[in-house]
């Protein structure tokens, strides 16, 4: 008997050890999917700790034991990383009645590990909860059935008008290209919404859907020049040509848009994006996100003598967030904290070479004129951070057909870059404008 309880305590101390290791390698896998310094190898690296960790609290012992408990927790990684082994054990059932009577944070960590799992049947339930009368669950197992895909047009467009503001962002953005008739009848009010993320979400699947009426919405955020148009920024970006990155570089006046309008340019591709960076590089509060959209349309990767060195950072930069003294100061580290500080000097020598090789009138992306084939190899070898705005990209100019689950495991991920690699060549660079009706 007391072997037999000496070896339950170890069992437990080792499923502990798992969960807490789980939760914790959650957090890194989330960290480097949005991170500026990792690509889909190294984030791979990262999740493979993760799953493995997972697939140890796959034991029955541990539902009573470990796994239950988690609930009550007020960390959500560790809620994820629970009702994620739950439902490798087949617990579908137990998961989504947990889903039904959590609270806020509690059901947004159920739905993550909803969205990446892989339990059998899992799609048929979800589907059943659409049915019942809670508008905010209804939003979370529709996010969950879009974010795998599994959301079929029809279901889609019953949510273009939900109550819920997030459940209409996922249906219009799972809806791509939208159905002509709701196009016809409900983008315009839908453009014309006073939420920004519902607008913005229009903006996409209207231009998946080559609505004009979609695109002058996009440049009448731009134009107005506030907060609300930061995601339209990152479409015009994409989607313009040379007038339209010239008037995101007139938002570089604006010092509380600049951050936003540097982030937008480097998806430009544009040469006078790529000098309008290149004035920012020594602009401390700006420097790094400058350099980063340079490297991302030029291809000069800031590393080794196009950088400082690490540890090292310019005058007038302010100190890192660890290190900061001012007790209201967001601690938080941003992705952009992680990015390299550019040698400025070596940087504009460089450019004072290269920049005959870049013509007005031409898009680039990473240093190669946009194509197809180099939006896929992008998304295969670029910065996770970036990836994200580029398979939004990805979606529109192939109206919906070529979906990148940048969130999701990567073994997902790259099938469907394969699938998207196999008829990419039929991708254009073409400003959208021109292929609206």
């Amino acid at each position: 008997m007391i072997a037999a309880g000496g070896d339950h305590m170890v069992l437990l101390d080792i499923l502990e050890e798992h969960l807490d290791e789980a939760a914790f390698q959650w957090v890194q896998w989330e960290r480097a999917l949005e991170a500026p310094d990792f690509n889909l190898v190294e984030t791979a690296e990262r999740e493979e700790r993760l799953l493995a960790h997972l697939e140890g609290l796959e034991d029955e012992a541990a539902t009573d034991a470990v796994l239950r408990p988690s609930f009550d927790s007020e960390d959500e990684t560790r809620i994820s990383a629970a009702a994620h082994a739950l439902l490798a054990q087949g617990e579908v059932d137990e998961v989504l009645a947990r889903l039904r009577g959590a609270g806020r944070e509690a059901r947004a960590a159920i739905r993550r590990a909803l969205e990446v799992s892989e339990a059998p049947g899992l799609d048929a339930r979800l589907l059943e909860l659409l049915k019942l009368d809670d508008a905010a669950l209804q939003a979370h197992a529709l996010e969950a059935l879009a974010f795998r895909q599994e959301a079929t047009p029809e279901i889609l467009a019953r949510f273009f008008v939900h109550e819920e503001h997030r459940a209409r962002v996922v249906a219009l953005r799972g809806a791509m290209p939208l159905p002509e008739d709701s196009a016809r009848r409900l983008l315009p009010a839908l453009l014309d919404s006073s939420h920004p993320g519902i607008r913005t979400a229009a903006m996409e699947a209207g231009l998946a859907s080559g609505m004009r009426l979609a695109w002058e919405a996009c440049r009448q955020a731009v134009k107005a020049r506030n907060a609300h148009g930061l995601e339209a920024m990152v479409l015009l970006a994409f989607g313009g040509d040379d007038a339209d990155a010239a008037l995101l570089v007139e938002l570089l006046e604006v010092a509380e848009l600049r951050p936003h309008a540097l982030w937008a340019l480097g998806f430009s591709g544009r040469e006078v994006a790529m000098e309008a960076c290149l004035k920012y590089l020594g602009e401390p509060s700006v420097a790094r996100l400058a350099g980063e959209a340079f490297s991302a349309m030029t291809g000069l990767r800031l590393e080794g003598p196009y950088a400082l060195p690490p540890g090292e950072r310019p005058e007038g930069a302010p100190p890192p967030p660890e290190s900061q003294e001012d007790l209201d100061a967001d601690l938080v580290p941003r992705p952009e904290d992680d990015l390299p500080w550019p040698h400025v000097a070596a940087v504009r020598a460089w450019w004072d070479e290269a920049r005959k090789r870049f013509d007005k009138g031409t898009r680039y992306l990473l240093g190669q004129p946009f194509s197809g084939p180099v939006l896929v190899d992008a998304l295969e070898t670029g910065p996770m951070r970036r990836r994200h705005v580029l398979a939004r990209e990805l979606a529109i100019r192939t109206q919906g057909k070529h979906v990148i689950p940048t969130r999701a495991f990567t073994h997902r991920q790259r099938e469907a870059l394969a699938r998207a690699r196999a008829s990419c060549a039929n991708v254009r660079g073409t400003p959208l404008a021109r292929t609206l009706r």
